[in-house]
């Protein structure tokens, strides 16, 4: 009976063990933290979607919504990267405790430093559980202007043909739109064409110009103009305003007809000729010669295209 008694003890403790053990195991639960997702989406300053990695144009702005979802409730967003660093949190948006759903706008003006960039986000819920998200850019040169079929005559006697230009206005004038009017036209105008028997096609701004008497103006620019040995094919394929920048910081504008003297004016013209022009207003850019037909009579003109080292 004794022996008997003995294996009912040992049964029961051996079935005590599996049942603790048993208990043991069921009764570990694993802790699950809360979900808390970030999402990106951006906009150019025009409207235009913008994906991560894009470009956007130098000194232009972008707009990043940060969406967040926060099980937990939301409670802090830090914002950092090529923008100075902040931190929005939840009475920033006047928002309670516990809400899970939070949106903000971050407004990104992008500096006229050409390259990558990147901006880092950190969402935070009310537990201290974090999301990260990042959005990347590269900043491009905008594209240059461009003033097309700039077409310039010959002076004649009677003062009406068509010789001079402004670049600010992209306008041609003749003698007689400046003098017969009140406004100050003359301000605006940078250069004048004209056709001489030694200097052939040539351009020059007012302050040189000869062939006509502009003492009545009330100002007579002295715009630079100087040769380049830029081709037509490398021109063309100039199209940013860091290109017609970079071009133009390979001009000697103190050496404008190659002989030593920076003036304002460029004689011997010819056909897809290169030139560069710096108003007073301290507008740059390159010209393009694109013909030049007859000589000094009335049929005498000259095509001009112009990029500058500006955006629209």
């Amino acid at each position: 009976m004794k022996k008997i008694f003995e294996k009912v003890i040992i049964v029961s403790s051996l079935l005590g063990l599996v049942f603790f053990y048993g208990c043991s195991e069921d009764d570990v639960i694993e802790e699950v933290a809360s979900s808390i997702d970030i999402s990106l989406s951006a906009t150019t300053s025009d409207g235009n979607s913008l994906v991560s990695g894009g470009n956007v144009t130098a000194a232009d702005s972008f707009s990043i919504v940060i969406s967040i979802t926060a099980e937990a409730g939301f409670n802090t967003l830090n914002i950092s990267g090529d923008v100075a660093s902040s931190t929005i949190n939840r009475n920033d948006l006047d928002i309670a405790s516990g809400t899970t759903d939070a949106k903000v706008t971050l407004t990104v003006s992008a500096s006229s430093s050409l390259g990558d960039g990147s901006i880092d986000f950190e969402a935070v819920d009310e537990e201290g559980n974090t999301a990260t998200a990042s959005f990347s850019f590269v900043v491009v040169s905008p594209a240059a202007k461009i003033q097309t079929a700039v077409m310039l005559y010959a002076p004649l006697g009677d003062s009406s043909s068509q010789t001079f230009y402004s670049i600010a206005n992209n306008q041609t004038y003749s003698l007689g739109d400046v003098i017969s009017t009140s406004d100050p036209v003359s301000a605006s105008i940078d250069f004048g064409y004209y056709y001489g028997s030694t200097d052939n096609a040539a351009l020059a701004s007012p302050a040189e110009y000869t062939i006509y008497d502009l003492s009545a103006w009330g100002s007579q620019n002295a715009t630079t103009l100087a040769v380049t040995t830029i081709t037509s094919a490398e021109y063309l394929e100039m199209v940013t305003v860091s290109d017609i920048e970079t071009a133009l910081a390979g001009v000697d504008v103190n050496d404008a007809n190659g002989d030593g003297v920076g003036d304002g004016t460029v004689t011997n013209l010819s056909a897809n000729d290169i030139l560069m022009f710096k108003t007073v207003d301290n507008v740059q850019g390159l010209i393009h010669v694109s013909a030049i037909t007859g000589t000094d009579g009335s049929d005498g003109m000259i095509e001009l295209e112009m990029k500058l080292a500006a955006s629209e």
